[in-house]
């Protein structure tokens, strides 16, 4: 099924999705939500807390919105799982996650009726079992942006041409190699350095991946969780090189800053992140709404141009920009656009998140974990 999905994935963004009949999107009167405020958690910087998407949602619906950010999905799970979940009414998921929570019964069913703006969405990325729809057919997932984690690096600093995760273990760039901290991109990443298929975890040797991960110890300057903690380090000059997703390589471009986006000829990681309802909000048809507005065209277009909207940047930065699933924005976008979302040239080979096991889960975990506690 994996294997399929990257597949499947590839083939969405090589052949553009022609032929692909659009839904045609009416405008309607929003409704007033006036006095209701949507609690939304999501990573720092990715996307939604954009003035486009948040402010231009509030001033539609006349509701707050906040924003809730979190360091990694499993710091989410435990936010959710000890009360969080009275105040938080969506979420963002990537697909090695969203069972993981379903399974704990954190997220409702919705019915895709209610989100007219899924119907919009390309159909390689609808109704994925089992990462948004359950055994009874249920939806409790839908997709919103897709990508990439591959290598940037600042050309000013290193004077030749990268192509390989390994590169990241050149000597020359000890102490600056900043890494993304999750575990699923890292594991993925280093079964990759050592020579393994990350899409098979059943066989995969981790004491190869642990003696990869000790070479890299020395190498890294930071791992980071949030944009600020990415471009802060790279525009500064401290960070040279590391693992990089499309949107901050965008805003480095559109900023002006030097900056190398390359998908490493052993594969990329791979993914696609959801918008989810949480169970136990008592604000469902705000949640409805939101999650229609981020997968609607306008949204989307935006997400993925930088352009299109009314709703400028408050400091006048870039917006990073995301690989949209509106199956109408892929067929617009250039190869310029494409390039700049690091789909312009693919990737010969994508490795998506994977889900584990939960004893598959802890046994990466606790690799990455002492890799972390250890490298800097």
């Amino acid at each position: 099924m994996r294997k399929l999905f990257a597949m499947l994935l590839c083939l969405c963004f090589v052949l553009g999705l022609a032929g692909t009949a659009y839904a045609a999107e009416e405008e309607e009167p929003a409704a007033d939500y006036s006095g209701h405020t949507l609690y939304v958690a999501n990573w720092q910087a990715y996307n939604s807390d954009t003035t486009y998407c948040e402010q231009a949602f509030e001033d539609k619906f006349g509701c707050e919105v906040e924003h809730v950010y979190f360091n990694s999905y499993d710091e989410l799970m435990t936010n959710l799982q000890t009360g969080g979940n009275a105040t938080i009414d969506a979420c963002v998921l990537s697909q090695n996650y969203t069972q993981y929570f379903h399974d704990q019964d954190l997220l409702m069913n919705v019915d895709p009726a209610e989100i007219p703006s899924y119907e919009g969405v390309a159909e390689v990325y609808k109704d994925v079992s089992p990462y948004a729809v359950d055994d009874e057919g249920n939806v409790f997932a839908f997709p919103w942006t897709s990508g990439v984690t591959s290598i940037g690096y600042n050309p000013e600093k290193i004077d030749r041409e990268i192509t390989t995760w390994k590169d990241l273990l050149d000597p020359e760039f000890a102490g600056h190699v900043c890494m993304f901290g999750d575990y699923g991109d890292g594991m993925i990443i280093a079964a990759l350095m050592s020579d393994q298929d990350p899409s098979d975890p059943e066989n995969l040797d981790l004491d190869k991946v642990r003696d990869v991960l000790n070479e890299l110890k020395p190498q890294i300057l930071s791992f980071w969780s949030s944009n600020d903690e990415q471009l802060i380090p790279y525009k500064s000059g401290e960070s040279w090189i590391g693992n990089m997703w499309s949107g901050p390589y965008a805003q480095l471009l559109r900023e002006g800053e030097p900056v190398k986006y390359v998908h490493p000829e052993e594969g990329t990681v791979g993914y696609l992140d959801y918008w989810c309802v949480v169970k136990g909000t008592d604000e469902y048809d705000l949640a409805c709404e939101w999650i229609n507005w981020i997968e609607s065209y306008e949204q989307q277009y935006t997400m993925a141009t930088g352009e299109g909207s009314e709703y400028t940047s408050p400091d006048g930065v870039p917006y990073p920009t995301y690989a949209p699933v509106n199956a109408q924005v892929l067929d617009e976008l250039n190869e310029d656009q494409l390039a700049e979302l690091g789909m312009n040239p693919m990737p010969t080979k994508i490795c998506m998140l994977n889900y584990l096991t939960p004893e598959q889960k802890d046994a990466w975990m606790d690799v990455w974990s002492e890799f972390q506690a250890s490298a800097g």
